[in-house]
């Protein structure tokens, strides 16, 4: 297809932008602890910019450093900040797009342990996030300064030649909990009604205006529904709001969804049996992955609130929520949306846009949604990519593909996820690189993560690679193994070994319990009854693809909780998904000795005994090091193992070191 309606220039009120594409406001912990601005954070949002979406906004920028949710987050609370942010404008300049500043405060979010203060909110209600940490009630003095700290950082960005802000009235920030009646109970003039509950809201607009003009855009970004118990922000309370913002003067209204603790009551619900999980898709979207869906979540599914809204209002719309160059050329075409939001896809791929403009979307290397970008943002140690090891990186050395001073002749043994991305960057450089796979397909453990129903990101990446290894220089030899011999005879000047990791089969396991791998691959176990042993993520995930084909399953691990080595924003769809399937979960149990049909366990220094039509064993990986180790022995070239070779981890692992054995070799 191609995109037209995604290359057309727009107007977020005098504000011109080169096409419909924006990165939307999202934290890296980038800037400093105490709020200012780095040569990382310029990089970074220099790149972005220059790949060739139309608006850059930046992440969570603090009119109040009480408001502050993590440290590294951007503060304008003082004139002091003005001439580091204004080296984000030079930069999103440079590279030829727009920027936006998006203002928020954290409200109930704000810990004590990173503001220093108990979190200021409008009724003193908490949230699960925190451990439901104790929060105060604001006065109404108290509420009229923090208006005015909004409106001073507003001028504080135009003054530092921002070509507009957003405010941050979604996901659970304080406009937003003013806003909602779930959030919101006061008795006073900032409470009860939908109007009184917008006053906070429509103030900060009216007194920013006051102070920038009004030829200076402003835009909300709002919550169209949050998805709690009792009831919170609808729909049709959204629109009314939206229309709200239009009359007072707003330029352009962003559109998303959730809050904090969006579906978290359906979720306890469905874990105290009071609710039937038929009827809340709690997976779906928990807390905070009600804006940062992972894999298991449909894309654009928060779409539709955009496109009704959109009929309630005369100032352009932005849609959002893991949207597709695909997705969002149908909701432009179609009147849904004016612009189309990408987030985490910029991550991924900060040149998608341009390879929209160019209409190569076969080359853009896709978002996995796998969030652990955002386990790396609240680690904190700044945000990190499962697939593009630069991002976070650019303009240091030690992340650049730069040519190789001589050509060497490398061969690369295993076509993982490690392998042919070391296989690619080493090529790029200029090295003469064989790529060779025993089997007769790439991507290793890769191909197996893709084959669930619900992990087309992960298999849409396996596709990606295969499409770039067409593309390139690199000679693949497939069905091939490649020997220690071997590769002494072809004279090769360097090994990366990418050998992977395989089942692992333990003593106490017998030779009839399945492989976990060739069930994902379609050996769907005879019988209704399957017990999978080991809740790690394969075991989670064959769980999973066995539920939904009618199994029932019982999953049985030692650990705590199923999923724990999961990123920080999958774990709660994945404990809901399991909840949903009615995955029986046996944690907290030791297992002593399966066979194809039962399985024995230790559980508080009793033996339990299962039975089942099937035993699948999902007890972890083992690194394949033989080859390894005989490159090794052998001597006389440069040896390097990347990936599950060293120790059996996650994509973002393997992919990151491979790219740099790639860049270094």
């Amino acid at each position: 297809m191609t995109f037209e309606k995604l290359l057309e220039p727009g107007h977020i009120g005098k504000c011109e932008i080169r096409n419909r594409m924006i990165q939307p406001a999202m934290g890296t912990n980038y800037s400093s602890a105490d709020g200012f601005v780095t040569e990382q954070l310029v990089n970074y949002i220099y790149r972005r910019a220059a790949g060739g979406v139309g608006l850059v906004i930046t992440e969570i920028t603090l009119p109040d450093p009480e408001g502050r949710v993590i440290p590294g987050e951007l503060d304008m609370s003082k004139d002091i900040y003005i001439a580091g942010a204004a080296k984000l404008v030079n930069a999103a300049h440079a590279g030829g797009a727009k920027i936006f500043m998006q203002f928020a405060h954290g409200g109930c979010f704000a810990m004590k342990s990173v503001s220093g203060v108990a979190p200021a909110t409008p009724s003193g209600v908490a949230t699960f996030q925190t451990g439901f940490e104790e929060c105060r009630v604001m006065t109404v003095d108290e509420i009229h300064e923090l208006v005015d700290a909004y409106a001073q950082a507003a001028l504080r960005a135009k003054k530092a030649g921002f070509d507009g802000i957003e405010i941050h009235c979604a996901h659970g920030y304080m406009p937003q909990q003013f806003l909602s009646p779930y959030t919101n109970r006061r008795t006073d003039e900032y409470g009860g009604s939908l109007e009184n509950r917008a006053r906070f809201s429509l103030e900060i607009l009216q007194e920013a205006r006051k102070l920038v003009g009004k030829d200076f855009p402003i835009m909300y970004r709002l919550s169209a529904e949050e998805y709690t118990i009792p009831e919170g922000i609808t729909l049709d309370q959204a629109c009314e709001f939206a229309e709200m913002l239009d009359a007072a003067g707003v330029d352009a209204i962003h559109v998303s969804a959730g809050t904090w603790d969006s579906r978290y009551q359906y979720y306890e619900g469905i874990k105290s049996g009071d609710f039937d999980p038929e009827d809340y898709d709690t997976s779906i979207g928990l807390g905070c992955q009600a804006w940062i869906p992972p894999y298991f979540t449909p894309r654009g599914i928060v779409m539709p609130l955009a496109a009704e809204v959109k009929k309630h209002v005369s100032v352009p719309v932005v849609t959002v929520n893991s949207v597709s160059p695909e997705l969002g050329e149908a909701a432009l075409a179609a009147g849904e949306a004016d612009f189309i939001a990408v987030g985490r896809q910029s991550f991924a791929d900060p040149d998608y846009a341009r390879k929209v403009v160019e209409n190569r979307p076969e080359d853009i290397r896709r978002c996995l949604r796998c969030n652990e970008c955002h386990s790396s943002l609240v680690a904190p140690f700044g945000v990190q990519c499962s697939i593009n090891p630069q991002t976070g990186k650019e303009g240091e050395r030690f992340a650049e593909i730069v040519p190789a001073q001589a050509a060497r002749k490398v061969a690369v043994v295993g076509a993982g996820p490690a392998g042919v991305v070391a296989a690619l960057v080493a090529s790029e450089r200029g090295h003469e690189v064989v790529l060779f796979e025993k089997s007769a397909r790439i991507g290793g453990n890769l191909y197996y993560a893709a084959l669930p129903s619900f992990k087309d990101d992960f298999m849409q990446y396996l596709k990606y690679l295969e499409h770039r290894l067409a593309e390139s220089a690199v000679d693949v030899r497939m069905e091939t193994e490649a020997t220690a011999e071997l590769i002494a005879n072809e004279g090769f000047d360097a090994a990366i070994v990418a050998t992977g990791a395989t089942p692992l089969r333990r003593g106490f396991v017998g030779d009839d319990a399945l492989d976990p791998l060739a069930v994902l691959e379609g050996a769907v176990p005879e019988g209704d009854d399957i017990i999978v042993c080991g809740a790690g993520l394969v075991g989670c995930e064959v769980a999973l693809e066995l539920a939904e084909k009618g199994k029932r399953i019982t999953l049985i691990d030692m650990v705590d909780v199923a999923g724990a080595e999961s990123a920080e924003y999958v774990k709660y769809s994945l404990w809901a998904k399991l909840i949903e399937n009615h995955v029986d979960q046996r944690m907290g149990h030791s297992i002593v000795s399966m066979d194809g049909k039962t399985v024995v366990c230790e559980h508080e220094g009793e033996r339990v005994d299962f039975e089942g039509d099937a035993v699948i064993c999902a007890l972890g990986l083992r690194s394949e090091r033989t080859l390894l180790n005989q490159l090794r022995e052998q001597g006389g070239i440069e040896v390097v193992p990347v990936g599950d070779v060293n120790a059996p981890r996650k994509i973002i692992q393997s992919v990151h070191e491979g790219f740099h054995a790639g860049r270094r070799i």
